[in-house]
């Protein structure tokens, strides 16, 4: 991807935020699907906010060449939750404080803050787009956490990590046309990294229903688990 990328755009017309009300909506109030609060308001914006991103989603899943189930799937799982500018403007600011204070030689800490309505960490949307994280001044992280609450950004980054994240396990292999192993494999990896093995999240997905050894697997077989009503979402059932 484009380094250029990092000097975006950003929407303030697109669609609405997961803002202070609708955490609380969601996370103070009861689950009530006649009154949509608690569970019911967090699935009902996650399924609105798919079926308003689907063609973006369906865009940047071809120029990536990865399933649209799974970045459909990621995003499902992602969106929602914390305040999304409280982390741009608030938390990112927090962690640059401390390592000023500290007086620590890197930007690890700071780079650890997960951004946009998909999360993802700064370190690792700076890799995606091709700039060396520990690279990144206070001000660039800044920018590029704004340009992460743009969602036509955000998704493109991404689709383009989960692409990353299939090749790191199938190198120089097909990243469009997957199993449901990979899938699974590549979703997990989107929320535990790429520190442990391969065989770790095998093992995970292969191991006895109830075990901890399926926590590991646990983000991706959820994707599996709704591909029905994603994919109907997605074709506009």
């Amino acid at each position: 991807m484009d380094d250029s990328l990092l000097f975006c755009k950003v929407d303030k017309e697109g669609f609405p935020h997961w803002d202070g009300f609708d955490f609380f909506r969601w996370y103070a109030l009861p689950d009530n699907w006649n009154y949509i609060t608690g569970t019911a308001y967090l699935w009902l914006y996650k399924t609105a906010w798919l079926i308003h991103h689907r063609e973006m989603i369906k865009q940047f899943a071809r120029e990536a060449q990865i399933p649209e189930l799974l970045l459909a799937g990621v995003a499902v799982s992602e969106v929602g939750g914390t305040p999304e500018r409280f982390k741009s403007t608030g938390v990112l600011q927090f962690r640059q404080l401390l390592e000023e204070i500290m007086r620590k030689s890197d930007n690890s800490y700071s780079n650890s803050t997960s951004v946009g309505s998909i999360a993802i960490q700064l370190r690792t949307a700076a890799q995606t787009i091709g700039i060396r994280p520990d690279t990144l001044t206070s001000f660039q992280q800044y920018k590029l956490s704004q340009c992460l609450l743009d969602n036509r950004f955000n998704i493109r980054v991404v689709a383009f990590h989960l692409r990353d994240l299939i090749l790191h396990d199938n190198p120089g292999g097909d990243t469009f046309n997957l199993t449901d192993e990979q899938i699974i494999l590549a979703g997990s990896r989107y929320n535990r990294g790429i520190e442990r093995i391969k065989a770790d999240f095998i093992d995970s997905i292969q191991a006895e229903t109830g075990t901890s050894a399926r926590i590991y697997s646990e983000y991706g077989r959820r994707i599996i688990e709704k591909k029905d009503s994603l994919m109907k979402i997605m074709r506009g059932n």
